[in-house]
């Protein structure tokens, strides 16, 4: 320990004093010491005495109210340190992570030497305020920093010596720092181990006290957990006590939950044979069908039994669950119902265009990049990115369909993202995003074009950062979903007019596929509309059938729906048909049945029908109204009755056909 005033003639002095005056560094000085002087000498006179900054007392408290967990550890640990050196002119200080004093301890002459410094409770303590000082240093460099006399680049400082270490969370970021003040003659090497040792027991306490708030918090939420669950829950120990029952299994069971725990089971519930051979034997059960006695009644349910046994293999705990059959029987139907299992082979067509469909479709299934698919209204772009979805290694993950098009534009943010509990009052649970709800799955953006900006946005950054936020949340979720996207609008045309983000175009289109229009795929109509038919058809055995006339006209249609007018019109058809199951022509809508012509260069656009359509509208007209009756068809007509029977092998009619059965 120095004594006197031997500090002021020691090396530092005039190491500082030539820093001072020439800018140049003694080798003496600490690395630590001299990068803070350099920093110190660009911003503040050392020589000059100033005042430091102190907090009022309504921002004093504010600040000591946002780190009360760690002022109500920090006090009786300074008031522990400081006990052994009371009477050495010592006092123990703590400041926040910004650097001001929160609260002081100690002698009354140090801190009445250090008051007249400038420093006092709530001055900050900064490197940029103070200069060169243990308390900044410890904050600015995440480390232990001892300080004493000429070592502060700043003249008013010179009698003191501070000693201080950083304060750490779990996380890594500083909350704050403990260090001690004294005077330059007095300075002791022991006094950085000594509040080193105190920040460690400041963060190991905050550490048990974060630990035990997480333990009951993380009880309190398997508490709630347990009871909001669907299934059943009891959990016994070894000696078959209860000391778990959720609102489910009381219900289920029809018992009050409170006056069953720490009572034996067996008296209350006499589970089957089976199930207790299992409990003897240690044997885990999962989802068995079982009935309970309970009392009088008898609960049917479907059981599964866990148990968890300590580190000496004894049994701890046994854990059943429990839901009642009548719900199983219906998840299953409705899980088995909801779902589809199209795949690539069901993308009817064997043109040249549809196989190269398929082909880009196979190579795109297996990848994890985006697809984007494009083609017109009706052409199936929903079932071809279901049939990709099924051949990828996604499969057994959801397929969620998002129909852009179809969502006010308002709401479309929420549904995108979902909300946080209490984000709305209209959702106070939350509700999960489109993201979390296809995650290990895909999920197809429907007319993506009808995104406006700000929700193109929000998918563009799902797809880089991997990651969703719901709103009102402040913490990102992880998400791993494949994005298959379509679109019955030319992109590139959007993003000339502003109204696309081409980043996102080039993330949904690694993969390209383009679905071509009906008309440009003719020769796949009749394998289309065998495929639709059999659909269609009744499960009696009786196949519908078209008459060779109507899939000629099929053939000549040009389908400005597309595949999915194709379906409409057959089932149209199919529906009104009678016992022979074969499709006139007269089933079918006049914009099929008439052979027109349209005659673009007149000014009305002209649309004529030929003789021989007209005439076989006519004579089926006839057929329909006299239910096959010839005689009766050549009567209406105003022709012979071999003339009838003529037109009708000439337009292959079969009067059989209108004969009611």
């Amino acid at each position: 320990m120095e004594k006197g005033s031997s500090y002021r003639n020691s090396p530092i002095s005039s190491a500082w004093k030539q820093f001072i005056e020439l800018q140049i560094l003694q080798p003496t000085v600490r690395q630590l010491v001299a990068g803070s002087w350099l920093r110190c000498s660009l911003r503040m006179n050392p020589r000059r005495l100033t005042a430091l900054k102190v907090l009022s007392s309504e921002h004093l408290l504010a600040a000591q109210v946002a780190v009360f967990d760690l002022l109500s550890i920090a006090r009786p640990m300074m008031e522990d340190l400081y006990r052994p050196v009371e009477g050495t002119s010592t006092a123990l200080g703590l400041v926040n992570s910004a650097g001001f004093l929160l609260d002081l301890i100690g002698d009354e002459d140090i801190i009445e030497a250090a008051a007249k410094s400038g420093i006092q409770v709530g001055s900050l303590l900064s490197e940029g305020e103070m200069g060169t000082n243990a308390f900044g240093l410890a904050i600015a460099e995440r480390l232990p920093a001892s300080i004493t006399g000429y070592e502060h680049f700043r003249r008013q400082f010179h009698t003191l010596q501070e000693s201080a270490a950083p304060i750490f969370e779990q996380t890594g970021h500083i909350v704050g720092a403990l260090g001690v003040i004294t005077f330059a003659s007095r300075f002791s090497a022991h006094t950085l181990g000594m509040v080193v040792g105190g920040a460690r027991a400041i963060e190991f306490q905050r550490q048990a006290d974060l630990l035990l708030a997480q333990q009951k918090s993380q009880l309190a939420e398997m508490n709630a957990v347990l009871a909001s669950i669907s299934e059943g829950i009891l959990v016994w120990n070894a000696d078959q006590v209860l000391m778990h029952i959720n609102p489910t299994a009381a219900r289920l069971l029809g018992l009050p939950p409170q006056g069953l725990l720490r009572q034996r089971l067996e008296d209350h519930i006499a589970l089957p044979a089976f199930v207790q051979d299992a409990l003897a034997n240690r044997m885990a059960l999962k989802d068995v069908e079982a009935t309970i006695q309970v009392g009088d009644r008898s609960v049917r349910c479907v059981l599964s039994l866990n148990f968890v046994f300590n580190p000496k293999n004894d049994l701890d705990w046994v854990i059943a669950l429990l839901r009642e059959e009548r719900e199983v029987i219906e998840l299953v139907q409705h899980q088995v119902g909801a779902f589809t299992q199209l795949t690539l082979d069901d993308i009817a067509g064997e043109s040249p265009k549809i196989r190269r469909v398929r082909r880009m479709a196979r190579a795109a299934a297996p990848a994890r990049a985006s697809i984007l698919i494009l083609g017109e209204k009706g052409t199936g772009k929903t079932s071809l990115a279901s049939a990709i979805h099924n051949e990828s290694p996604r499969r057994e993950g959801p397929f969620l369909v998002f129909a852009c098009s179809s969502i006010p534009t308002e709401l479309l943010i929420g549904e995108l993202l979902g909300y946080d509990k209490d984000a709305s009052q209209k959702r106070p649970g939350g509700r999960p995003s489109k993201f979390e709800l296809a995650h290990l799955g895909t999920l197809f953006l429907q007319n993506v074009d009808a995104l406006p900006l700000d929700a193109q946005a929000v998918v563009l950054n799902v797809l880089e950062l991997g990651m969703v936020q719901r709103l009102g949340s402040d913490w990102p979720i992880p998400v791993d979903v494949r994005i298959i996207a379509s679109s019955a609008n030319p992109l590139e045309n959007l993003i000339a007019q502003g109204d696309f983000l081409p980043d996102l175009f080039f993330r949904l289109s690694p993969f390209e596929i383009t679905l071509p229009p009906l008309r440009e795929r003719s020769r796949d109509i009749p394998l289309l509309v065998e495929r639709i038919l059999n659909r269609l058809s009744p499960s009696d055995g009786q196949p519908l059938h078209l008459t060779p006339g109507v899939l000629e006209m099929f053939l000549r249609y040009p389908w400005p729906g597309n595949t999915l007018e194709l379906e409409t019109i057959l089932s149209r058809a199919a529906a009104q048909v009678d016992g022979n199951r074969k499709i006139h022509s007269i089933h079918l809508p006049d914009s099929i049945r008439r052979r027109t012509r349209w005659i673009h260069d007149h000014p009305s656009q002209v649309m004529l029908h030929s003789l021989v359509e007209m005439e076989e509208k006519a004579i089926l007209q006839a057929a329909d109204a006299c239910q096959g009756n010839v005689t009766k068809m050549a009567e209406v007509l105003g022709i012979g009755r071999t003339t009838v029977w003529r037109k009708l092998k000439g337009l292959n009619i079969s009067v059989d056909d209108f004969r009611l059965k």
